[in-house]
């Protein structure tokens, strides 16, 4: 466990603690605090498709998001007392900004990759790291969380398991968590209909050989109905649990409404559309 010393790192702004977790990619020490280290950049890129300073930024700005709409909700975070779970946490980006709002002991991370959740490990991610099956259930009590996020999670999981994991989610939810999401909005379909013959990458090329007419695509989405392109992931991601999906406002209303109420959606701030719910 590591020990804070030198910096009350809870005094400073979230811009200045932004900037530390981005110094931190080549300065593991500074004030006193041992940072995580960070993997290389094509693993970092594999699952968030950005590396070192432009990954930061990005889980950066969810991250001021996230708190901005805690507070906003009624959710105060309290180092000894609050609980936090990032669903789906990759190699750890969002976990490294959360350490300093919550002790290690409250912040919580879950992966169904058994290699990233030991390579989080092995970086000294501050965290109680589990992984997790894909079609399982949450290895945490009843209403454990004050506040759970997954940042391009729903964006991949096919329908029954995403309603899987909401239930799984509303279930250790507590009375007035907020729950913060990613999703693909319409304009995703736009971009895979615009993907050239020559596909930059392999998910760019399995997409494009998956959505095969775009139209019948659209038309589901304007029909409230989910849309999932069986692209798969690679390694402990195969196309049956793992892809991409494009999930209507309306039916985020409709199915998510019986887990969660629903409080904002926010499309143009990222790539992906922002989902803020809250358990009654």
């Amino acid at each position: 466990m590591l020990v804070h010393t030198a910096l009350d790192h809870r005094t400073i702004t979230d811009a200045e603690w932004i900037g530390l977790v981005k110094k931190s990619i080549k300065e593991r020490v500074i004030d006193g605090i041992t940072f995580p280290s960070f993997p290389a950049d094509e693993v970092q890129n594999q699952f968030v498709g950005s590396a070192n300073e432009s990954s930061i930024e990005e889980a950066g700005q969810f991250y001021t998001l996230s708190k901005g709409y805690a507070s906003a909700l009624g959710i105060t975070l309290q180092y000894d007392q609050s609980k936090i779970l990032d669903f789906g946490c990759g190699w750890g980006r969002f976990l490294r900004l959360f350490w300093r709002d919550v002790s290690p002991e409250n912040l919580f991370g879950v992966d169904i990759d058994p290699d990233i959740i030991a390579k989080c490990r092995q970086m000294g991610v501050q965290a109680d790291l589990r992984q997790i099956d894909p079609w399982g259930a949450l290895p945490f009590p009843d209403e454990s969380f004050s506040l759970i996020f997954a940042y391009s999670v729903f964006t991949h999981l096919p329908e029954k398991i995403h309603i899987n994991w909401l239930t799984e989610l509303a279930r250790v939810a507590r009375p007035g968590c907020i729950f913060i999401c990613t999703t693909e909005p319409r304009r995703f379909l736009d971009f895979i209909a615009g993907i050239p013959a020559d596909a930059p990458s392999g998910w760019h090329a399995g997409l494009r050989s998956a959505a095969w007419d775009i139209n019948i695509l659209k038309a589901k989405f304007d029909a409230g109905q989910f849309v999932y392109i069986p692209t798969g992931g690679g390694d402990h991601r195969d196309a049956s649990i793992y892809g991409d999906s494009i999930i209507p406002l309306s039916y985020i209303k409709k199915r998510w409404g019986r887990y969660f109420s629903y409080r904002d959606y926010i499309e143009d701030r990222f790539w992906q559309a922002v989902v803020i719910m809250q358990k009654s």
